[in-house]
């Protein structure tokens, strides 16, 4: 659902013992600590000025310039909007264009065959639902012409259900026509509460949708009591891992927090994300491998800091990036932290 104000959420819950393996726990201790980052940037602006609230990166399968795309929205007038940017260094972002209006939290899916999968929330007066967009290729993208269209229809709210985000996707001979997608996403539970959901959209044409009562009652156990909401996928080390906003009290935005979770959801551990200046509230996470123009893999974590519970330093998009190929000094020393748009870099030339 969109949210006027940037949250995060941070499970605020003990970790799972059979979960907590080597590779989680160094893997949140990267997430955790982000002055020790190659890089970080705080309030990231694009090219005109922009805010890019609730960024989303991603980059094209068959480029090996090392060119990313980030597609995030901005309000602006009462409405927001979908835009699309670009960047070589990970700091400076050309606007490209909008992409669509009365729209926000989008996330995007490259797939195997050129293509490129656009899923986000798109509202209405008193409502919002999920919208899916296919674009043949990175030009159509930049372009803003989809080549195919599709509105998914509330079946577990009346209102609301928004924040998608991409679990896999599988084109079969006949592309979209012969399609499984999977997605997960968030519902306004009897308008009270936003709850955490699972669906699948089949040939593009037919969509079915499921509470997920399993991870929402566990978070509830574990004391989330408020929203549940936007969660990303990603990889590490052979290992698939969530995560995942959550909201300690329900309309108090200064308790929203992040959380790892396993494959399926469910909570490995809360983060206890130390940035330079002490912000607390967390929101929208994603985390995104990207190839630099050296060819080197990094994991690009993105939130959105909201303005209650974070220093003013410290508000809009964050990004830092994460090396696996460098050992972090034990030391908390800050890597030339920046705000308002610009970036701090340590030791890579480029990302």
């Amino acid at each position: 659902m969109k949210r006027m104000i940037a949250v995060l959420i941070v499970a605020m819950a003990m970790p799972s013992a059979g979960h907590c393996g080597s590779a989680s726990r160094m893997l949140a201790s990267h997430l955790e600590s982000v002055k020790k980052a190659e890089s970080c940037i705080y309030g990231l602006k694009d090219s005109d000025g922009r805010g890019m609230d609730c960024l989303k990166l991603f980059q094209a399968l068959d480029d090996s310039t090392g060119v990313c795309y980030g597609v995030y929205h901005k309000r602006s007038r009462g409405v927001f909007a979908i835009h699309l940017a670009q960047s070589t260094d990970l700091k400076h972002w050309k606007h490209i264009g909008m992409l669509d209006a009365h729209a926000s939290q989008a996330t995007v899916w490259p797939c195997k065959n050129g293509g490129f999968l656009l899923a986000y929330e798109k509202d209405a007066p008193n409502s919002c639902w999920i919208r899916l967009r296919y674009y043949d290729d990175l030009r159509d993208l930049s372009m803003g012409m989809h080549a195919r269209e599709y509105d998914v229809s509330r079946t577990l709210a009346p209102t609301a259900e928004g924040t998608p985000s991409f679990d896999s996707v599988e084109l079969g001979k006949n592309g979209l026509d012969s399609s499984l997608i999977r997605l997960r996403f968030h519902y306004y539970k009897n308008a009270q509460v936003d709850q955490l959901a699972r669906g699948t959209l089949t040939n593009f044409d037919s969509w079915k949708s499921e509470a997920s009562d399993d991870l929402n009652s566990d978070l509830v156990r574990r004391g989330w009591l408020g929203n549940l909401g936007d969660r990303d996928l990603f990889e590490w080390e052979n290992k698939n891992y969530y995560l995942q906003e959550t909201q300690r009290t329900s309309r108090d935005w200064s308790s929203w927090r992040l959380c790892l979770c396993d494959d399926d959801g469910m909570v490995i551990s809360p983060l206890a994300i130390r940035t330079h200046q002490g912000a607390r509230a967390f929101a929208n996470p994603t985390a995104t491998w990207i190839t630099d123009p050296e060819n080197n893999r990094k994991l690009v974590v993105t939130y959105f800091l909201l303005s209650e519970g974070n220093p003013s330093s410290e508000v809009g998009t964050m990004l830092y990036v994460i090396n696996p190929s460098r050992i972090f000094r034990e030391s908390d020393n800050p890597l030339g932290s920046t705000r308002s748009g610009s970036a701090g870099v340590g030791r890579s030339s480029r990302f």
